[in-house]
């Protein structure tokens, strides 16, 4: 049987050219399947958005008064999966969350310096001879003027670790937050240091020190103080509304800024 193609081949092959080689095959791209970059980002990404989410329902939960410690671990584990996720997010927010540790440890350390100012000078008031009633209203006050900088240097970290997760609504939260927290930490501050002067003035009748007034006087002290630990539900609400702004920014993938390539456009068809 005549083949063309046959015959062709060996007619260039009686000529002395070689026949034309086949084109190679490649395989195809695969397409849909993540880099390794997708897949972490994708991880850090959802890592910030449970974060997010236990900050929001831990800051409800930690100004109340018996399932406080709930809130605190659930903060704690959404502050931890928020900075595991902050790559995702931007360089901006990711220098932010730096920043918000940093502000946070600073505070945290400014607490501990309060509290062992205020331990030293009772225990050297005490253990010093008989505690005279000045020295005990300065060192309570010190304690309190150290705690208001503790305050003011946290509720900055506060502002800063959502910050760039937040639409302009967000971060007005944010900073009503702050200043709700500051405002009443002053308020707190006034208040406890008449509250300090009445029970400092229980303890010392007559100017002596009497112990069982003491226990009385602070007894209604740590009931007052109590009290005016609720007036922090307020910023707490403001935080938590910015939280879930945060939240339903990420959840309708509003934020972060998408990766992929723009669509290609249709080639122009030719002219006829």
């Amino acid at each position: 049987m005549f083949c063309a193609n046959c015959g062709s081949a060996l007619t260039a092959g009686a000529a002395g050219v070689a026949p034309p080689a086949a084109a190679p095959m490649y395989p195809g791209a695969m397409p849909g399947l993540p880099s390794a970059w997708d897949a972490e980002r994708r991880k850090q990404i959802d890592r910030t958005k449970t974060g997010v989410l236990l900050l929001l329902i831990g800051t409800l939960l930690q100004w109340l008064p018996l399932i406080s410690i709930v809130g605190v671990i659930l903060l704690l584990v959404g502050a931890i999966l928020v900075i595991l996720g902050r790559k995702a997010f931007g360089p901006a927010h990711a220098r932010k969350v730096v920043i918000s540790i940093l502000l946070f440890f600073i505070g945290i350390i400014i607490a501990v310096v309060a509290g062992i100012i205020l331990a030293g000078a009772i225990i050297s008031g005490f253990f010093g001879g008989t505690p005279s009633q000045a020295a005990v209203q300065s060192a309570l006050n010190n304690y309190l003027i150290v705690a208001f900088v503790a305050t003011v240097v946290s509720g900055l970290a506060a502002v800063f670790f959502t910050y760039e997760l937040q639409n302009q609504t967000g971060r007005y939260l944010l900073f009503a937050g702050y200043a709700a927290a500051v405002i009443i930490q002053i308020a707190i501050y006034v208040i406890v240091s008449q509250a300090i002067a009445t029970a400092i003035a229980a303890m010392f009748p007559n100017g002596t020190y009497n112990p069982t007034q003491a226990v009385v006087a602070l007894a209604n002290f740590s009931s007052q103080a109590q009290t005016l630990a609720l007036l922090s539900g307020i910023p707490a609400l403001l935080y938590a509304g910015a939280n879930y702004i945060a939240w339903t920014r990420i959840n309708k993938g509003e934020i972060p800024a998408s990766t992929a390539p723009p669509p290609m456009a249709p080639a122009p068809m030719p002219p006829r």
